[in-house]
Formats: C-alpha cells, sequence, structure tokens
C-alpha cells in the first residue's frame, strides 16, 4: 500500500475537483468507489471530473473490478496547457452555440420539461485521448445530462436525432462543416439540417 505523504494534493480546477481528489488522497493506493465519488462530488458527471484531474497530470486510474478509481501517487504530472479549455475559450464557444446544449437543444432559456435548470458545459467533439485537440473547430456545447451520457436515442424527438447523426460523420466533413459554421455564425448542427433540407428540397 502507498503510504501518504504530508503534502496534501490541491488542485486550481475548482472546489468539486478538490472534493474529488480529496476523497481519493484519504485513501491513497486503494480503490474508491464511484458511489461514493459521486456522492461527494454532487454530481452524475464525476467521472468526468475525475478524468480532467488526471489530465492535469494526477496519477489516477480506473478500476473495473471493484469499480472506482485510485490514486497512485501524489506527485503530479506537468502536461501541455493546450489541452485545457479556458475561461475565454470556453466562453467564446457558448457565444457560438448560443448557450444551447448541441444535441438535446435545451439551454439556458429553455430548461427541461421537468422545470429542471439546464448547465451547460463546453467539451471535445474528438476526445483527448483519440487525437482531439482544444481548437475551436473540436469544441461544442453540452448540457450535463447529455454530456455525461444520461440519455439514450431513444429519448430525443426525431428532430434532436438528426443532430446526434452528425456525431458519425467522417472528421475531414466535420472539420469542414465547423470552418463553414464558424464563417457564418452557425451551429455545426444548423448547418448540416438547412444542407439537407435543400438537398431534399433539389431531388423533390
Amino acid at each position: 500500500m502507498v503510504k501518504k505523504v504530508k503534502n496534501y494534493p490541491r488542485t486550481n480546477k475548482g472546489v468539486v475537483w478538490q472534493k474529488l481528489l480529496g476523497a481519493l488522497y484519504a485513501d491513497i493506493g486503494n480503490v474508491v468507489s464511484n458511489e461514493k465519488l459521486m456522492k461527494i462530488s454532487g454530481q452524475h458527471n464525476y467521472a468526468r471530473r475525475v478524468r480532467e484531474l488526471r489530465a492535469e497530470g494526477w496519477d489516477i486510474v480506473y478500476s473495473a473490478s471493484p469499480t472506482g478509481y485510485i490514486l497512485r501517487s501524489t506527485d503530479k504530472t506537468s502536461k501541455n496547457a493546450d489541452v485545457y479549455i479556458n475561461f475565454k475559450l470556453r466562453q467564446k464557444i457558448l457565444e457560438r452555440d448560443r448557450y444551447t446544449c448541441q444535441l438535446c437543444g435545451h439551454g439556458v432559456n429553455n430548461g427541461y420539461p421537468d422545470g429542471e435548470s439546464v448547465k451547460l458545459e463546453v467539451d471535445h467533439i474528438t476526445p483527448l485521448k483519440q487525437g482531439g485537440k482544444t481548437i475551436e473547430e473540436n469544441l461544442w456545447t453540452l448540457c450535463s445530462h447529455c454530456n455525461a451520457g444520461k440519455k439514450s436515442l431513444l429519448d430525443y424527438p426525431e428532430t434532436i436525432k438528426n443532430r446526434i447523426i452528425s456525431l458519425n460523420l467522417p472528421d475531414d466533413i466535420r472539420e469542414k462543416l465547423s470552418k463553414l459554421a464558424l464563417q457564418r455564425g452557425e451551429t455545426i448542427n444548423s448547418l448540416i439540417l438547412d444542407t439537407i433540407r435543400r438537398g431534399i428540397k433539389e431531388l423533390e
């Protein structure tokens, strides 16, 4: 078992991240269950917060059995600052996407049917671990529900399913669409739908 050290680990990412890091440190070298991390963080997307801590340089690994996460060391490795979404870039993406989730269509002015407020996050389209970069073309706005994969495809209306299909586009096409969307001040999904509508009219 790894022994605790005097230097308590600190993160500058925020309160939630610090709570998670503290919980992992309190049982360093051992598995901290998913249930415990969810309760401590108060978020259903706690796993993403843990991955962000790992991206920050903390030696955290996932355990499949029992399920949870392990902090193996308090030694933090340096990471490339380019992987982080800074505040200025985050605001730019939110404004570009009109403060609206690009999957379900809910936003700050259009809450969920049950009255729950919408929490928006900016995330990578192509994940960092798959070679994605922290650039405007690879970032989009998602609500916390969609970002955590809380809903299944069947939960969305037909119009929203069309948006989800855009995720499966080849990278070269998505890159071209991203550039066009930025030039026109539109979202990728709205550009795709407009293109499809024009194509259908031509076929009729």
